[in-house]
């Protein structure tokens, strides 16, 4: 694999100019994690929303459901066109669990919010 010169200089000035934009992309990474807990809190509040851990992956307990998560992943990619990952990848403890990728615009990530609601409210 060859690295081509505008890479090279593209990640000096990532990694010697970049902290600004790294600091204001945690801000809003953190930001859409608040609405996501608030959206939860106010509409869906059987949903436990765990704390973020160094990542924009949220884990969202969805045990109140009696559903498996494949079964809750399944229901939101076919009937609400929603893609989120089923706990079980990351192992049995998961089940029950999903994680929503909550890097995106807040329009589209309280898009995936709603149709969260409307599905299991």
């Amino acid at each position: 694999c060859e690295i081509n010169a505008f890479a090279v200089e593209a990640v000096i000035a990532a990694y010697n100019e970049g902290e600004e934009w790294l600091e204001a992309l945690r801000k809003y990474l953190y930001d859409n994690y608040l609405c996501l807990k608030a959206f939860m809190t106010a509409e869906l509040p059987s949903v436990k929303v765990l704390p973020l851990e160094a990542t924009y992956l949220v884990w969202m307990d969805f045990s109140f459901t009696g559903q498996s998560s494949e079964m809750i992943t399944e229901t939101l990619l076919k009937e609400e066109n929603l893609w989120v990952n089923k706990g079980t990848m990351y192992g049995e403890s998961g089940e029950g669990f999903i994680r929503i990728n909550i890097a995106c615009p807040r329009q589209l990530l309280m898009e995936g919010l709603d149709k969260i609601k409307k599905r299991y409210k």
